[in-house]
């Protein structure tokens, strides 16, 4: 009799191969739930109605310890005072915020590009001023804003205008303010759709490519870096730092652009490839993606509307456990905003605000159950084309889950009943299996609101000769 273990599954969410073909590290569905620094399955934590919030109000971002939101007209007090309401004026006539397109502390005080019901955007610096907005007539009041070198950075036709150091209203003084001609640096679309920072640098994303410029609080400084061609980006909310690189969605699924270290040139990363198929689908002009940092687990988070609320591509990364993995969550809510506070994940939808529980003690979405789903490739135990009789299965799991079992690569939906396991089964509850065939694809779900973590499963069989 003999016996394989499957206990490492570092690469997660993967589908670059058929199910038919791929590696057992490799999650052909990996939903709600994420490989862990041990390399292990673990079901995503639930998360918690942190505030329901006044009616009016739009947008959240971190700033001076609180949760920050903005309405236009009348006065909105929240009555949860972790959140603070920041009026923001429309500069002619009434009109409700509808997005927040950037939010940050500068020098003490919020600055913001916020869009109101008309779809226009106005920029607007909350330090005392009335009416806050920005009136110099430099600004572009444009969605793509970047803090960076003492100065906000903004998007305009053919161009990134920037502001005088430390003085965020002023976009016009000669030889402090003044603006980086992307447009002659381009060689295929000149209009700037996005931006981030790599980094110490800007970085101006056009449809097709990217450029990398000095970003410098001395005037002179500001200078041109480096083009990558090829990669580019229209969804100006996705570009996050991730460790010193920058992951952003570009048309072809989420990249990275890093910097090799033996040539010091900035090429791009496919990172994003093992998920390309499952993302490209939803990528349309008009599409809403959001996408926030969460220190808390190390991942990079990137929110997209579906039929069933909002699904969200996580990425987990770390050097030290050399993991980098995608995996899928579904929420039953369309997240509008999502931030990093004190580094807690909050995410809004509509007048909800909910926090990403970190304490290993919800695993339900606001009292809702959640599936946890981890689809393995056929396993051949290394023996392709040979038949083999399976006897049984070991499982090691934190909880309890279901297993079952694809046994046909050309009817995906054959599968066996589900079995229950739970706790450490090589010494307790042997599952027996008792099938003859070239490979199996073993299918993990949980649906409990526990704590659920697959740490590893063994088959015993004899092989019988080839087919």
């Amino acid at each position: 009799m003999s016996s394989i273990t499957y206990d490492k599954f570092d690469v997660g969410l993967d589908r670059r191969k058929d199910i038919f073909v791929a590696d057992a590290n490799r999650l052909y569905t990996l939903s709600n739930a994420y490989v862990t620094n041990g390399k292990v399955i673990r079901k995503r934590p639930g998360s918690i109605l942190d505030a329901t919030l006044e009616n009016g109000t739009a947008g959240l971002v971190s700033g001076n310890g609180k949760l920050n939101t903005f309405y236009e007209s009348g006065a909105i007090v929240h009555a949860n005072t972790n959140y603070l309401a920041n009026k923001i004026p429309h500069p002619t006539v009434s009109q409700l915020v509808s997005k927040i397109h950037f939010g940050d502390i500068f020098s003490g005080f919020i600055y913001v590009a916020s869009e109101y019901a008309d779809g226009s955007v106005w920029h607007h610096y909350i330090d005392g001023t009335a009416p806050p907005r920005i009136t110099d007539a430099n600004c572009p009041q444009s969605k793509g804003v970047m803090k960076i070198a003492e100065r906000i950075w903004a998007i305009g036709p053919d161009v990134v205008r920037f502001t005088k150091v430390a003085t965020p209203r002023d976009w016009t003084t000669a030889s402090e303010a003044g603006f980086i001609a992307t447009g002659l640096r381009a060689k295929g679309s000149v209009q700037p759709l996005a931006l981030g920072q790599y980094q110490e640098r800007l970085a101006v994303f056009m449809v097709d490519g990217m450029q990398v410029w000095n970003a410098s609080s001395v005037y002179a400084n500001i200078t041109y870096h480096k083009p990558v061609d090829g990669v580019g980006c229209r969804y100006p909310r996705t570009p996050k730092q991730v460790q010193g690189d920058i992951m952003f969605l570009a048309r072809s699924g989420f990249r990275t652009v890093t910097q090799q270290a033996l040539n010091d040139n900035l090429n791009e990363v496919d990172v994003g490839s093992p998920i390309d198929k499952i993302v490209k689908p939803y990528l349309t002009d008009s599409l809403n993606a959001l996408a926030e940092y969460f220190t808390g687990q190390g991942q990079y988070w990137c929110a997209i509307p579906n039929a069933g609320g909002s699904l969200v591509f996580v990425y987990t990364f770390s050097k030290t456990a050399k993991i980098s993995a995608w995996a899928t969550y579904q929420f039953g809510v369309v997240i509008n905003d999502l931030t990093s506070h004190n580094g807690v994940l909050y995410v809004r939808s509509g007048n909800n605000v909910y926090k990403i529980d970190e304490s290993d003690t919800v695993w339900a979405d606001d009292g809702i159950l959640y599936e946890m789903r981890a689809e393995f490739p056929f396993l051949d135990f290394k023996r392709p084309g040979s038949t083999k009789y399976i006897s049984s299965m070991d499982v090691v799991v934190n909880g309890s889950i279901d297993v079952s079992f694809r046994y046909d690569p050309n009817d995906l939906t054959a599968m066996t009943d589900p079995i229950t396991v739970t706790g450490d089964g090589r010494s307790l509850q042997t599952i027996p299996v008792e099938m003859t065939l070239a490979s199996l694809a073993p299918v993990f779900v949980s649906n409990s609101a526990e704590m659920v973590q697959l740490d590893s499963f063994t088959f015993h069989y004899e092989e019988l000769g080839i087919v």
